[in-house]
């Protein structure tokens, strides 16, 4: 007698179970990027990974405000706290301030956005912050910075972009000061040193001492120096200058940036040229936020799954 109803239903549910988990597995074999905090401590072991930053629109401010109360602004004072623990626990010299390198593996992954944001977020604490703008191969602190300049008094004066780190190692009667913009942003002001005009041989000028005497001055008169430096996959540039910084924060992007490629940076640190290595990750999806959206704490916007409605 046929057809067999029960064995056509069996072999309906085996089909309708193995179908999808068969997707699911593929999907995940060749789901090779970062997502979240998560899927990147599997890879780095002991070298924290400090904080996961929202993913923001073109809407969104880039830059956060004093008091703001977003998601945004609450996962940089997550790595604020996270990062000046680290550099607490290992700092050695009796210097005042802590200079804090940010780079990542290729151009995109967000590294001057988390370095303009950083220092807006320990200038939100009364320290003294400089931002240095020493990726200068690529030049991008202006798109965060361009704003008004400001004296002591916060009266506005000339725009100084035109001078900027590479006109001082070039030019050795140049001094730190001339190069020095004091920028107001939401209220806030940052010394900044943007990276001045793009030069023939940035590796070259970057070996010439003028950076590490700029360096040297500064950490006596700042709380944080925070430095945005180039890609490390790309060019050698921030491997120069490395042994210089007290942390290097490296930023990955959550669906663009490569497991794979993040075995670079951790064999540079297991080898000894990238002392004080940590991660973030930026670019997270809602989603995925705070180990993968199982914990939040009420800020941003909240997300139902489609049959909870």
């Amino acid at each position: 007698v046929s057809p067999k109803k029960s064995l056509i239903l069996l072999a309906s549910m085996i089909l309708g179970f193995f179908i999808p988990f068969s997707v699911i597995y593929i999907k995940g074999l060749f789901d090779n990027k970062v997502e979240n905090k998560v899927s990147l401590e599997k890879l780095t072991g002991n070298i924290p990974v400090l904080a996961e930053l929202p993913k923001i629109s073109r809407k969104d401010n880039k830059l956060v405000k004093l008091g703001e109360r977003t998601v945004l602004a609450e996962s940089l004072r997550i790595l604020r706290t996270n990062l000046d623990y680290l550099i607490k626990s290992k700092k050695k010299k009796e210097h005042r301030g802590s200079i804090i390198y940010v780079t990542s593996s290729v151009s995109g992954e967000g590294k001057t956005l988390v370095a303009s944001n950083l220092a807006m977020i320990f200038a939100n604490t009364d320290k003294k912050v400089l931002l240095i703008g020493a990726d200068i191969r690529n030049p991008k602190i202006y798109q965060f910075y361009s704003g008004k300049n400001v004296d002591k008094l916060g009266r506005a004066t000339r725009n100084r972009e035109d001078k900027g780190l590479t006109e001082y190692l070039v030019d050795q009667n140049l001094a730190v000061n001339d190069i020095i913009s004091t920028m107001l942003a939401h209220e806030q002001t940052v010394d900044v040193i943007y990276s001045g005009k793009i030069p023939p041989n940035p590796s070259e000028l970057l070996m010439n001492g003028r950076m590490k005497d700029l360096l040297e001055s500064m950490v006596e008169l700042y709380d944080y120096i925070i430095v945005d430096t180039a890609p490390l996959l790309v060019v050698t540039d921030t491997l120069l200058i490395s042994e210089y910084a007290n942390q290097i924060i490296y930023v990955t992007r959550a669906g663009m940036t490569e497991l794979k490629v993040l075995e670079y940076p951790i064999k540079l640190h297991n080898e000894g040229k990238l002392d004080g290595l940590s991660f973030i990750v930026n670019g997270v999806n809602d989603s995925n936020l705070g180990y993968g959206g199982q914990y939040g704490y009420g800020y941003g916007k909240s997300t139902k799954k489609w049959w909870k409605f």
